[in-house]
Formats: C-alpha cells, sequence, structure tokens
C-alpha cells in the first residue's frame, strides 16, 4: 500500500472546489494524506517539505465521473492479434496519463476490475484512485454486446464476465456477479450508443423492470446504478426505474429534466466527448478508418441535433439538475485531456468558471458518495492540481498540460512540473 504523504504548498491562489472566493496567498498543508489546513496563516511544522506556488493556482485534484480505463486496439486486426496481457499492460500508461493531467479520482465505466483499482492503491501502477463497474451490462444486441455480422462475438476486454443479460432474472444474476466481483457501482445500457454495431443511439434498450431489478438488488449492496443514454426513449425508461446517474443524456427534454429535479438523478453529461470526435476525425484520417459501427455518420449527426439543443442543455442546469464532471475517455479519444470537458460546461452548459470547477471536485464527489475527496479542506484526501494560471478568467488553461505543474495524491507527488 502506498504510503501517504506530508507536503505543504505555499504562496499560491487557493481555489478550493467548495465554491468560495479564492484565497490569495494561501497555504495547502497535507499530513498523512490527508488536508490538515487550507487558508492564510497557517502554521507548518517543522520539517514539513514545503514547495513555493507562489504565482499559481492551487485547486483540488479532480473527479472523473465517466472514463474507461483500459485498453484495447481501435483497429479490429490488431485487437485480435494482441494478447489480453498486452492490453492489461497497454492500460498502465492510459491510467497514468489520467492522473498526470489532474484527475486524482475516476469512475471507470466498464473495462477496469478489481486487480487494476488494488494496483493502483498498492503503488504498483500510477492512476487516479478508481471505482469500478468492471461491465457494463448490455441486453443481447446491445450497447455492450461484442456480436458481429460475421456470427460471433469478440470480447473487447477477455479478462471479464459477459455483459450481456436478458430478463429480469439474468440481470440480477449479472448485477449480482459484479457485486461479487467488487464492482463499486453497476452500469447498464439504456441505449444503443456510437460505437456498438447492431444498434443505433437512439434506440431503447432493457425494459422498466430489468433496469428497476438492477437498481433493487444494487441497493442491498448499498450500491448505486449509473445508466448510458443517449436518445430520449432510453432516458425516460432509465429514470422510470429511479437510477442515481444518467450517462451522456444529450437527447434529454423537458419532462426528463423535471423528473430528474424531482428524483435528484445526477447528470454526468460527457459534452465534449462528441465534438473532439469530429474534430479528430478530420485530423487522423487511419484513427477515422479503424471503424465498424459508422461511428462517424453517429457522430455527425448526434453533434448536429447536441448544437441545437445548447439552450436546453443551459435550462436543465438552471432548473438545478445535479451536474458531476465526467467525459467518457478511453483508449479511443481524450487520454490525458479529461479536462477539455471544463470548456463544454462554461459555454454549452452555461456554468461559470467556477461552478465548472465545483462540479468536477467537491459536486463530483457528491455523485460518487465519496465525501473524503473533492475539496481542500480539513479532513479531506490531500489531492492537489496546481496550475499556472487563473481558470476563472480562463478555463482553458486546465486543458494546456504545461500549465499543469503539480498534481497530488494522498500527500504524494505524482506530476513534478516545478521549477
Amino acid at each position: 500500500m502506498t504510503q501517504p504523504g506530508t507536503l505543504a504548498l505555499a504562496g499560491g491562489r487557493l481555489i478550493d472546489g467548495l465554491g468560495g472566493d479564492p484565497v490569495a496567498g494561501a497555504t495547502v498543508l497535507i499530513e498523512n494524506g490527508r488536508v490538515s489546513a487550507a487558508g492564510r496563516n497557517v502554521a507548518v511544522p517543522k520539517g514539513v517539505p514545503t514547495r513555493d506556488v507562489s504565482g499559481m493556482t492551487v485547486l483540488p485534484g479532480f473527479i472523473d465521473c465517466h472514463v474507461h480505463g483500459t485498453y484495447r486496439a481501435r483497429d479490429m486486426k490488431q485487437h485480435l492479434l494482441n494478447p489480453p496481457t498486452y492490453n492489461v499492460l497497454r492500460s498502465i500508461p492510459i491510467l497514468a496519463e489520467t492522473l498526470a493531467c489532474g484527475v486524482t479520482t475516476a469512475r471507470d465505466m466498464g473495462g477496469a476490475d478489481a486487480g487494476f483499482r488494488q494496483a493502483i492503491e498498492e503503488g504498483v501502477i500510477a492512476g487516479p484512485r478508481l471505482l469500478i463497474a468492471i461491465v457494463m451490462i448490455s441486453q443481447t444486441g446491445g450497447h455492450g454486446d461484442a456480436w458481429l455480422p460475421a456470427g460471433l462475438r469478440v470480447p473487447k476486454r477477455t479478462w471479464l464476465p459477459s455483459p450481456v443479460a436478458d430478463g429480469v432474472d439474468e440481470v440480477r444474476r449479472l448485477v449480482r456477479h459484479v457485486l461479487m466481483a467488487g464492482a463499486d457501482f453497476v452500469k447498464i445500457c439504456a441505449t444503443g450508443g456510437i460505437t456498438s454495431v447492431t444498434d443505433s443511439w437512439d434506440e431503447a434498450q432493457f425494459s422498466v423492470d430489468e433496469i428497476r431489478t438492477a437498481v433493487a438488488e444494487a441497493a442491498m449492496r448499498r450500491k448505486k446504478v449509473a445508466v448510458h443514454a443517449e436518445g430520449i426513449d432510453g432516458i425516460r425508461t432509465a429514470l422510470e426505474a429511479g437510477i442515481h446517474s444518467l450517462e451522456h443524456g444529450w437527447f434529454i427534454d423537458e419532462r426528463a429534466i423535471d423528473d430528474m429535479v424531482k428524483q435528484g438523478t445526477w447528470w454526468v453529461p460527457t459534452m465534449a466527448l462528441v465534438p473532439l470526435s469530429v474534430e479528430h476525425r478530420k485530423q487522423n484520417a487511419a484513427w477515422n478508418a479503424a471503424q465498424l459501427a459508422r461511428e462517424d455518420a453517429k457522430d455527425a449527426e448526434i453533434f448536429a441535433q447536441m448544437q441545437d439543443r445548447i439552450p436546453l442543455y443551459k435550462e436543465a442546469v438552471k432548473r438545478g439538475v445535479k451536474v458531476a464532471f465526467g467525459t467518457d475517455q478511453s483508449h479511443r479519444l481524450m487520454v490525458g485531456e479529461n479536462l477539455a470537458e471544463m470548456r463544454f460546461l462554461v459555454e454549452w452548459l452555461g456554468m461559470s468558471p467556477m461552478e465548472a470547477i465545483v462540479c468536477a471536485t467537491s459536486r463530483a464527489a457528491e455523485c460518487i458518495e465519496r465525501p473524503d475527496v473533492g475539496a481542500l479542506a480539513p479532513g479531506r484526501r490531500g489531492d492537489v492540481v496546481v496550475v499556472d494560471g487563473d481558470p476563472l478568467a480562463n478555463i482553458r488553461v486546465l486543458e494546456e498540460r504545461a500549465r499543469i505543474k503539480l498534481v497530488v495524491k494522498d500527500g504524494n507527488v505524482a506530476r513534478d512540473a516545478l521549477h
């Protein structure tokens, strides 16, 4: 187990993640991996290593509520040639990059099993603190089903159990299985998706009873259910089933907003994914060609409609829908570029830069039910990001890796670019 660290960061401009005014000339003191003090006039005990961060912004480590941190080749031929252990080992730099960009806690939405979580906890590999779903549960022919028209299933990650379940009894069995295997929460698909071959993003999947069964089974283990849902029909099914968090949810409507506010449902909108995919296709022809599921057409269709829905997204935030930061970062896109999502929280959801930061820190901690992270306040874990620049003046400074000068997790320095 990695030993918690002790460290002081002195002289920076503190944004504590709780939404209060920034504090100039602040000191953050971390002792045995926990924040013991943060603010002005903090007495640093003799012998505590102290870093001068004057002129920089000091923030809590960010929480990405929607990642896929494990590797598989995007090209299907190469995927078939790669042994499972190769994919596991290629996952190591993905997790390290996620931490290096400032994400110190992440909810893995399918791909990482308990071994990844344990390896990070023990310091065997570098990465954000993980909460895992293990698989994303899918109906036959659904978003998580790896069936191909050739008549066979080609699993994306062969170290995982099959994610396919049909009917209440099979859903119950699979939920029980992933919880037995160490899942921190349950992930289930209520619509199709961009990367799946046998469906479209706007098709509803699973019945209310099937998803409600997952919710009930998870609740018995004091766990929650996150639901992949892009189109409105699946969104409505998921909300009726009483889910904890709606992932993507790009095609919410007024009724869905009403239900989410009433039920207290979290929304993890992953707004950057599609716009950045559209842009990346223009720049990387080989990446664009390595697809099986008409991803380019789906991306273009969704992107065009998302732009028309920006006023509705802003209305959802104004009306009190609870939003938590998440990216859908995976091997295919956004590795180490997670904080690009911040710009879309500001521009597409109408948040202020401070609200976007809170969304990615203390609000995200609420969503994943981890009160020990997400803020630079006494008792919280010593997760810190030091940035050269003012994200309140320009949220995009967080996207520039050269400006991420220091990343600290549990009081231990994970990235050090201070000079």
